[in-house]
């Protein structure tokens, strides 16, 4: 590794610690461990308005209510009767104080000190243990536990199932609001008996809840009130349906955007329920009556902005599809308000109408800037690539049309990258991103260098339904460096000219940790001379995954991905060695270092395959809250020319390994073992990586 890049990682891990440890002031917090100790600090220094590097004026007020404020956070997280001592330093003498749970004032109110330091007593941690309901009769028992209860894992830790009074409070309001969206609408709780032993923290819980009656719907009229004049109909309905408060906010939201859509933004709809069957005591039928006030007509006048200068008035004003004079569609109004926040360059945007009423008005927008200059630190680990630093610079906004350019760097121990990238967000006022992209890479490979230099444009649409599409023009230099070029001919140095098309869709319930649904990709390159370039070929890359719950604790994931890259001249000269499909590590087949997993030379060099199909299978097995235990099974197809040709193999790994779920996605600690390594493989492999495989 280069002197360079050695100095590039030293530097930024000096950033980092830099960044840590200049919170320093004349306040401190210990006793409750290295990381919630920081965590203690970081909320009162919020929660004061203290400036975290700046040294403060402590009087018997600020102490005081740094104690008290401690006190409730130690509370709020479950501990019953929390202690709190301070240390206070003035002139060289040394005071302690105590406060305790509940809260009492210790201090004089002339009491001041140079510095404090305040030491945590978290005393017992009160965790429910047990959660007893009576009278709910729609809900099975298991599914009213999981309410006070987590599961999804053998074991269930303390720190998951603590119990605070705030606690318990929101998630019997969660049971109440769930039997009240099955229609049982006068749902209550009569009574709830709370025992916590003050030695161990188990809290026991027994709540009594009546359930009520279940609301069906009869008949449904419909009033509207247009221009003075009130006109009523019957909703046909499908006999029983059961009365909700979704059902409601639909019928609100359908009939109310109706009335929008023709001009009328002071529409109101008002639901009056009477009951015509009440002599069940399970039951009731109720008849509805919905009122559409539409208000008067409105008119379009124009629209304004109000904020922001710096931001183009034109090109603001072409997100509101409306025309002077004509009708006044409120819910145009707010689709163009979610365009503009959709711009990514403003942290609020408000609607109102001026004047308030009357038959003409304006639409205002108002505008809150966000951030327009950002940095960000990057930071990482992978077993092949190890420590990876970087820094992300972020320019919103600097024309005033809601551009931004990025600046991208990265080095690790194996790989340079940098990237400057230019986007336009809503092209032509579409949905439609459009970018070019600047970029240079370096990375050492097993048996070989590889570097990548090009720049690239392109366009991307994204809808909410998960489906992502792009299309993008390339000219990249593909080099390689690598020796006994003699063993096996391809294209180490190759000008590609390519248009990529890339297609996804994502139906994971959570794509850094998930634990149902699927997703799907496909991507194809297709290079040529007559794009510019000096190689021709095509190459298609497919996949996608499984995730099912087999149990309350257990998930299965399944994965899949194929690649062929092909020509129709010579693959030695149309080929590039960059291009060939490097399997192997800690994403694919975990009993290989990165690219190990790939067709050999002679030599035991890594030389790529122009086809392959690999398929992963992991059983999870959930153990505490945030750790799991892994069986894995990876197999790679390869095929060194290709799937029609003759140098083919079939490699497998099985594995076992241990997670950690973070903010980030897993941290993953697994080893892989070779089921059928050839002469030069190893062994197994043993990978620490963060995030998830596939």
């Amino acid at each position: 590794m280069s002197l360079l890049r050695k100095f590039f990682i030293v530097t930024m891990g000096l950033i980092v610690s830099a960044t840590t440890l200049c919170s320093q002031t004349n306040v401190s917090i210990k006793g409750a461990g290295f990381l919630e100790d920081r965590v203690l600090k970081s909320r009162l220094a919020f929660l004061q308005s203290l400036e975290s590097d700046q040294a403060v004026k402590l009087d018997a007020v600020l102490i005081e209510d740094s104690a008290f404020l401690l006190l409730q956070q130690l509370k709020r997280s479950g501990y019953l009767k929390p202690t709190i001592e301070a240390r206070l330093i003035r002139e060289g003498e040394t005071k302690q104080v105590t406060w305790t749970s509940p809260y009492a004032i210790q201090l004089d109110a002339a009491e001041t000190a140079e510095s404090v330091v305040f030491r945590v007593k978290a005393g017992v941690l009160a965790y429910y243990e047990s959660v007893t309901i009576e009278g709910v009769t729609a809900m099975e028992a298991d599914v009213l536990q999981r309410y006070f209860l987590p599961g999804g894992v053998l074991f269930q830790a303390k720190r998951s199932r603590v119990f605070t009074s705030e606690n318990l409070d929101r998630r019997i309001d969660r049971v109440l609001r769930a039997l009240d969206a099955q229609g049982y609408r006068d749902v209550e709780l009569v009574s709830s008996v709370v025992e916590s032993d003050p030695l161990t923290g188990a809290t026991r819980v027994e709540l009594n809840i009546s359930q009520g009656t279940l609301y069906r719907i009869g008949s449904v009229t419909v009033s509207e009130n247009r221009k003075g004049e009130t006109s009523s109909h019957l909703v046909n309905l499908e006999p029983g349906t059961v009365l909700t408060p979704d059902w409601e906010q639909e019928q609100r939201l359908r009939y109310r955007n109706e009335a929008f859509k023709e001009g009328y933004p002071d529409a109101v709809v008002t639901l009056e329920k009477t009951p015509i069957d009440d002599l069940s005591t399970t039951e009731v039928v109720v008849d509805i009556h919905i009122h559409v006030d539409r208000g008067e007509a409105v008119r379009f006048g124009g629209v304004r902005f109000v904020g922001d200068e710096r931001t183009s008035r034109s090109m603001l004003g072409r997100k509101l599809g409306l025309e002077a004079g004509a009708p006044l569609d409120r819910l145009e109004a707010s689709r163009a308000r979610r365009s503009i926040v959709g711009l990514g360059i403003f942290q609020q945007v408000d609607l109102s109408f001026e004047p308030e009423s009357g038959p003409m008005r304006d639409v205002v927008y108002t505008l809150e800037p966000g951030v327009r200059k950002e940095l960000d630190l990057l930071g990482g680990w992978g077993s092949y690539e190890q420590l990876r630093a970087g820094f992300e610079w972020e320019q919103k906004n600097p024309f005033g049309r809601a551009h931004r350019y990025k600046l991208k760097a990265k080095q690790s121990f194996k790989t340079s990258r940098a990237e400057l990238s230019y986007s336009i967000p809503q092209f032509l006022n579409t949905d439609f991103l459009v970018y070019s992209n600047m970029q240079y890479s370096f990375r050492e490979e097993l048996s070989f260098e590889r570097t990548r230099t090009g720049a690239s444009v392109g366009t991307s649409f994204s809808t909410g339904g998960g489906i992502r599409v792009s299309a993008e023009y390339g000219f990249f230099e593909e080099a390689t460096s690598r020796n006994n070029l003699e063993d096996f001919s391809a294209e180490d140095s190759a000008m590609v000219g390519s248009i990529t098309l890339r297609l996804s869709y994502d139906r994971r319930d959570n794509f850094l940790a998930p634990s149902s649904g699927w997703n799907v990709f496909n991507e194809l390159e297709i290079a040529s001379d007559w794009l510019g370039g000096g190689v021709d070929f095509q190459r298609i890359e497919v996949g996608g995954g499984y995730h099912k719950s087999l149990g309350e604790s257990s998930l299965l994931h399944l994965g899949v991905r194929a690649g062929s890259i092909f020509t129709s001249k010579e693959a030695a000269t149309n080929i590039p060695f960059n291009k060939r499909f490097f399997n192997g590590g800690e994403n694919t087949v975990r009993g290989f270092r990165e690219g190990g997993a790939s067709p050999l030379d002679a030599n035991g060099d890594q030389i790529g395959a122009e086809g392959y199909a690999l398929f992963n299978i992991e059983f999870e097995q959930r153990v505490y809250d945030k750790f799991s235990t892994v069986l894995f099974l990876d197999s790679v197809f390869n095929g060194r020319n290709g799937f029609g040709g003759k140098e083919t193999q079939l490699l497998h790994s099985v594995g076992l390994g241990l997670r950690y779920q973070t903010v980030v996605g897993p941290v993953r600690l697994e080893y892989g073992h070779n089921l059928n390594p050839r002469d030069s493989d190893p062994a197994g492999r043993l990978h620490l990586s963060v995030g998830y495989p596939f």
